[in-house]
Formats: C-alpha cells, sequence, structure tokens
C-alpha cells in the first residue's frame, strides 16, 4: 500500500490524494473478511492469496475515480462538483470493470473436481474483494476527495519538474503513436509473429494441475478374494511387511487389516528423511509393483499420495498416531 501511495503522490503530486487509497485498499478488504465469515471461509493459503491478489485489483477503481476527480478539481471545480461529476462520468466505467473482474473469477467456484474443490474459497474470496472495491470507490472515494483534495493554483519545483517529464512521455508516446501508423503492416506482422511464437511456445511447455511430489509416504491397500477370513489376509499383511522391511529407505511400517472388510487391508510405508535417501518415493513404488502384484491369492499394489485431492488426507488420522 505504500507503493501505492507513493504512486499516486508520483503522478498527482499531492499527499493528500496519496493518503485516499491508503483508506480505500484496508477497506475493501475488510469488507472481503466480512464476505468470507459470510460464506464460511477461513483464513488459509488459498484465501490469502485471493487477498494478496485482490490489492492490485482493489485499488484500481479507486485510482479511476481519484484521478478523474483530481482532473476536474485542476480545471478549476469546487472539490464537491468535481466529486460528484467525476464519480457520475466514470461510475458506468468503474461498475462494467468490477462484473467483468468478478465474471473472470467466480465461475472457478463452480468447476467440477479437484479444480472445484481447490478454488472454491479462492475465486469467491477474490471476486467478493473485487465487488466490495467498485462499492468503495464509488461511494467512499468521492467524499474522501471532496473532503481533502484541494486545487494548487501555484506549483512548485517538484510539481513543475513532474509535469514536465509526464509532458515529454506524452510526446514520446506521440511520436510512437505516429510511426506505427505510418508502418501498420509492419506492426501488424510483428503482432502476428509474436501470437504464432506464444502458441508454439505454449503447445511445447509441460502442463499439469499440481507437480509430482514425494510425499514421504506410500499407501498400499491390499484386497483378499470373497470369502476369505481375517487371518488370511492379515497373512498376506505380514509378507508386505517383509518385503517393506527390506528397503533402507523405509523407517516405519504401519499395517492394518478388516477395514473395511475383513478382505481388505492396507499397509503405510514410511521413508526416512529425504536427505537421508536417494531414492524418491515413485521410484520406490515401482520397485515394490512387481513384488507386491506377484503375490498369489490377494490383489496389492503401492500408491504415492497425490498433491491434491482428499482421499488420502481423510485416511491420515487412523494411522498418523501409529507412525
Amino acid at each position: 500500500m505504500i507503493l501505492v501511495a507513493l504512486i499516486v503522490f508520483a503522478f498527482l503530486r499531492t499527499m493528500r490524494a496519496s493518503f485516499i487509497p491508503l483508506v480505500t485498499i484496508p477497506i475493501s478488504l475488510v469488507g472481503s473478511f466480512a464476505l468470507m465469515a459470510l460464506a464460511g471461509f477461513t483464513v488459509n493459503t488459498l484465501t490469502l492469496l485471493a487477498l494478496v491478489l485482490a490489492i492490485g485489483l482493489v485499488v484500481d477503481d479507486a485510482i479511476v475515480v481519484l484521478e478523474n476527480i483530481f482532473r476536474h478539481i485542476e480545471e478549476g471545480q469546487t472539490p464537491f462538483q468535481a466529486a460528484l461529476r467525476g464519480a457520475r462520468e466514470i461510475g458506468f466505467a468503474v461498475v462494467a470493470m468490477t462484473l467483468t473482474l468478478a465474471a473472470v473469477f467466480a465461475p472457478l467456484a463452480f468447476a467440477p473436481g479437484r479444480i472445484g474443490r481447490l478454488f472454491t474459497e479462492f475465486a469467491l474470496t477474490l471476486a467478493g474483494a473485487v465487488i466490495v472495491s467498485g462499492f468503495v470507490a464509488l461511494t467512499l472515494t468521492p467524499v474522501l476527495c471532496s473532503l481533502l483534495l484541494r486545487h494548487n493554483p501555484k506549483p512548485g519545483w517538484f510539481d513543475r519538474t513532474v509535469e514536465g517529464l509526464l509532458q515529454g512521455l506524452s510526446r514520446g508516446y506521440a511520436r510512437l503513436l505516429r510511426s506505427s501508423l505510418r508502418q501498420r503492416w509492419l506492426v501488424v506482422l510483428v503482432m502476428l509473429a509474436s501470437a504464432v511464437g506464444s502458441y508454439l511456445l505454449f503447445s511445447q511447455a509441460k502442463s499439469e494441475l499440481a507437480p509430482v511430489e514425494d510425499r514421504g509416504v506410500i499407501f498400499m491397500p491390499i484386497t483378499a478374494p470373497d470369502g476369505a477370513t481375517l487371518p488370511y489376509t492379515a497373512r498376506y499383511l505380514d509378507v508386505v511387511e517383509r518385503i517393506a522391511q527390506g528397503y533402507p529407505e523405509f523407517d516405519r511400517v504401519f499395517v492394518f487389516a478388516g477395514n473395511p472388510s475383513v478382505t481388505q487391508g492396507a499397509a503405510f510405508l514410511r521413508t526416512v528423511d529425504w536427505t537421508a535417501r536417494s531414492r524418491s518415493t515413485q521410484e520406490l513404488a515401482r520397485l515394490l509393483q512387481p513384488q507386491v502384484s506377484g503375490l498369489p491369492g490377494v490383489t496389492a499394489f503401492p500408491i504415492t499420495p497425490p498433491s491434491l485431492g482428499q482421499g488420502f488426507r481423510a485416511q491420515r488420522p487412523c494411522w498418523a498416531g501409529a507412525m
């Protein structure tokens, strides 16, 4: 927020204008917390990520309204008249911008599968923050502008220097624009080449929902034939335990049988610290696969827990204490 205030001060050259974003940003975020509480969301990694991203979005609305009101004040209108006229002129654009941003992020909450479960709180928190910022920009920002902003009839050295720099920047942009319009086909060819290059780079880049992660544990479900007894299932679990103990990477092996039926069981193989081993859990699972799949009379296969998903985490409490 301090950086935002400094940027506003550099362009508008008044500390009064810099104070307005310092007020509107926290109020927008507090309103976002109210919406989070109403929706039953908690403060977690995803909601905090949404709020961090929202800081860069919520300040846009306030700055757009602030700049338009400041322009009318510099043209000679009173702060109250400038606040009314500036907010009225820019109101539709702020509403359109707010609804557009909310419409971009909100649909993520309705995505199916893992993406929907993962990004529901992120999407709704961010969309709520944008909507609150639009409301604040059209209500509180004009009020603060009418109270704080004043016309400066005698600009100082800093004002004249910054104004000269901005005018030079405007003249440079005008020259660049005229040059681009004189060579329209070259500009079009550059844009087409950029689009083709972007497509080629994107198509060759690897894509995945979540990176492969070494969680330091392997889960191995075991299923015996129908009609098998509990000792039968437990006997094969003992075999799996002996196989796992043959690998120095595993320091804890926990097995259980009879859940959810006597023909089913599972084994949890926990590895030593990552720095104490050279093979990942993915490599260990590939080595275990032929050994456990070759066991007669049961079906068993090793699974490395995914980075996303709730199935493995839901089972964690039943074995975390034993590990």
